[in-house]
């Protein structure tokens, strides 16, 4: 019964595509606040969910949704896993497909 309590994973995996890169966020670290720790440059803008810019889509594995995403996301993009990134915390690990800002040199 205790098993999975005492169990529980501290970070997970988070494959991004395109690019295959993988970087690792905490238990209970956002998706966005995790890849701008890793130093990437994920799009965003407010950092609370209401702008829409961190939008993201779940390839596989599951999230756990801060808010709800109807109140930003078409419901159709909802249901076809979209996600906010500012907004979501994974609850195993996941692969996500987002367009990353390519920064100018």
């Amino acid at each position: 019964m205790f098993k999975n309590f005492f169990n529980k994973k501290k970070s997970f995996a988070v494959n991004i595509f395109p690019g295959d890169q993988e970087i690792s966020i905490s238990r209970g670290e956002t998706l966005l606040a995790g890849a701008l720790r890793s130093g990437l440059a994920w799009p965003h803008k407010c950092q609370v969910g209401s702008c829409g810019r961190c939008r993201c889509k779940i390839l596989e594995g599951k999230i756990r949704p801060e808010i709800d995403f109807n109140y930003v996301l078409d419901p159709v993009d909802v249901a076809s896993g979209f996600v906010l990134a500012c907004q979501s915390t994974a609850k195993t690990d996941i692969k996500v497909s987002v367009d990353l800002i390519h920064k100018r040199k």
